[in-house]
Parts: C-alpha cells; structure tokens; sequence
C-alpha cells in the first residue's frame, strides 16, 4: 500500500473516529455505571451484542460464559487481525467521586476495562465503517474474567479459534502513568508471568502457656515469610525480575492460644520463564526445610497462573511504525521497563504472534493509579487506542 493511500485511510479512520468519540465515551460510562465481575458481565455482554447487531457485523457469544467474538470480513483473503478488549471489573468499593460512578455496590471499573470495551467496539465500528477500503479480515475479542480468573483461557476452552484463528493479536490496556493522546511499548516484556499461591502451615493447637506441649504454625509461617523474601534477593541475579508477595495472613483466635494452623496466600511474579521456574522450586524447597525445622508440615499449592507478556518483535515494529505515523513521534514513547503487572492477554500471546501496547490514560483531575478506588482515567484514550488499533489492523492485514 503506496504512503498516500495510507493517509487517504488514516484520514477516513480519523472522521469516523470523531464521529463516534461521543458515543463510545457514552458506552464506556454506561459501562462504568453497572459494573459487573468475571464470568458474570451478562449486562455487559448484551451490550456489545446490541452494539455488533446494530452494525451489522456478525460474531458469537457464550465463549467464557459471556465472551464474544466477533468477525469483519470473514471470506477475505489475507491474515486474520485479532483484537482483544477484556470486559470485567472488580470486587472494589468506588470512591471516585464521578457523576457516572458504579451503581453495584462494592464492584467497580478500578482498572479501566470500561474503556478497553468502548476501544474494542470502537476498532469493530471502524473497521466495519470502512468498507471496501478495510479489505483485509479481523476477529474483536470481548473477554471476560481477566482480573485473575483466567477469561482468555476460558474463551480458547469453548472453541473461541475453532473456526478462525487469527495470524496475529492485538491487546492494549489503559496505562495511568503516560498522558492522554500518546502511547507506550517495550520492545522484550510487557507484562509479567503471576503464579498464585496457598501455604497451610500445620502445627498442634496448645495453650500459650505451655509452647513445648504444642507445634506452633504461626512462628513457622513467620519464618517461612522471611526466607521466601530471600529468593529475590539471594537466588535471583539482580538484573533479572522477580517480585515474591505475601498478601493475606489468617490463624489463631485467642492471644492466649497456638492454632492449629496457619494460612497464607501469595504470589510471584516475574519477566522469565526461568525465573518463574526458579521461583517456585525455590518456594517448595523453603517450605520443606522450615517444616523440618519447626516440626511443622507445611504444603505449598501452586493456582493456575498466566505467563509472560511478550511481543513478537516484527510486528511491534509495525504497530510502532503505525502510531508514530498517527501520533508523531513524541508521543509514542519506548518505556523503561516492562510491568510487573500481570495480563492473561499472555494466553493469547504465548499462542499467536502478537504486540501489546500501553494507551496513555493519566486522569487530569486526580492522583490515581489502577485498582484504585477513585481511579478514573483520560477519555482521550479511548480516540487514541481505536485510531492506533485501526491503523495498525490494516496495516498488519495488507503487509507481507
């Protein structure tokens, strides 16, 4: 495609774009209003559904319980785009202040995925819009259950690419931390592997006054906590990243007693598959010698995690390529590190060649920050993703 006849279709991305801007930053508050959890965004889902018939672009429902995938020229010739916009929300109180805030009590839009729905459907209208100048395929995934509950592994579960399997995938997510209009990447991580994890520490309840007639978990689970910090910093090489979390703490009732036992929930988050490797063992082998050590028994249960965020470093060059072309240069900004946030986008990824951007967000009323509870974000974001994420499927679906 010759370099006028892109801008001739980037000018036409940009009218329809702000032709529909009011009305997706209307979906995306429609959508912050009624917030719903993973695997439970039925309100949601209808939503896009009546969005998609309205366009006349057909799609199918139900992958993940309220999946949908949707399909814009299914009989073209050329590689299949895909583009995925995750739809639920979390179990936070919302404390933002907005005249839109949620209406479901303890659930709220604290990471943005109202505005990654409105960007979906937004690439879905344009690219739909374009007619006979978008000649190339693309397939818009609306995913359920990101936040930790595996949605992307779902959806692939119920057959979402039994039918059509993209060559290539699109993902973005909403970055508070860059301003509104530009956009971020980096070239080797984007996002971290995250694998959760359960310790029970089993010991023999007792009386606090008399600790050598019990077993006691809770100074255990403490020295566990301590040597587990110690994988970071003593196993790892410095310049290799790995986070190791404890979160949550539960055991004894009485000050006066030693429980039975002790739980403790975690996880490890890292930009490697080695390390992710290393993590766990290492997490096994503490648990092991601590419980010989306390005469305690301590049992480690590794959760389903998601990998690695990484992106297929030939297409990012074009994704790349096609946002400083939208943007200008200054405003597409190569960051200084990948996130040790995690995205089960990774599903996706770790499967078909892929890029992952970061759409700048930064709220202009508010210090925030994502799961936050008065996080909002920049509305800028959602034109700015679509024009990005348009430009880049046609582009990616015409080139060699």
């Amino acid at each position: 495609m010759s370099p006028s006849a892109t801008s001739e279709i980037a000018r036409k991305i940009d009218a329809i774009v702000d032709d529909i801007n009011d009305q997706l930053i209307d979906i995306r508050r429609d959508l912050h209003r009624h917030p719903e959890l993973g695997f439970q965004e039925q309100r949601t889902s209808a939503k896009i559904q009546s969005h998609l018939d309205d366009l006349g672009i057909s799609y199918s429902s139900g992958f993940g319980k309220t999946g949908v995938a949707a399909i814009i020229n299914p009989a073209a010739a050329g590689r299949l785009i895909g583009i995925r916009g995750d739809i639920d929300a979390l179990p936070i109180t919302e404390e933002s202040g907005l005249p839109f805030a949620s209406e479901n009590k303890g659930v709220m839009h604290a990471c943005g995925h109202d505005a990654h729905t409105a960007i979906a459907l937004g690439v879905a209208t344009v690219l739909a819009r374009l007619g006979d100048n978008f000649k190339g395929r693309a397939m818009v995934l609306f995913q359920p259950a990101e936040e930790g509950l595996g949605g992307a592994r779902a959806m692939l579960a119920d057959g979402v690419f039994d039918k059509h399997k993209p060559d290539i995938m699109l993902g973005y997510h909403n970055w508070p931390l860059l301003p509104g209009g530009s956009v971020g990447w980096h070239p080797e991580v984007s996002f971290a592997s995250s694998d959760p994890f359960d310790v029970t520490v089993s010991g023999l309840s007792g009386h606090g006054a008399h600790p050598h007639l019990s077993v006691d978990p809770i100074v255990a689970a403490a020295q566990f906590i301590s040597q587990v910090q110690n994988i970071v910093s003593r196993e790892i090489a410095p310049l290799n990243a790995a986070v190791v979390t404890i979160g949550k703490i539960e055991g004894g009732t009485a000050r006066n007693q030693i429980p039975d036992a002790v739980i403790l929930q975690g996880a490890i988050r890292t930009h490697s598959e080695d390390v992710r490797t290393a993590s766990k063992d290492a997490i096994t082998r503490i648990a092991e010698g601590v419980g010989t050590a306390t005469r305690t028994k301590i049992n480690v249960e590794f959760l389903q995690g998601v990998g690695v965020v990484k992106s297929d470093p030939a297409i990012l060059e074009q994704v790349v390529a096609t946002a400083r072309d939208i943007l200008g240069d200054e405003q597409v900004i190569c960051l200084p590190q990948g996130s040790m946030g995690s995205e089960d986008f990774a599903e996706f990824s770790s499967r078909i060649p892929s890029a992952h951007l970061r759409i700048g967000s930064k709220a202009t009323d508010r210090a925030t920050m994502l799961h936050r509870s008065n996080f909002d974000l920049d509305e800028t974001c959602i034109a700015t993703a679509v024009r990005v994420i348009a430009n880049a499927a046609l582009r990616l679906s015409t080139s060699d």
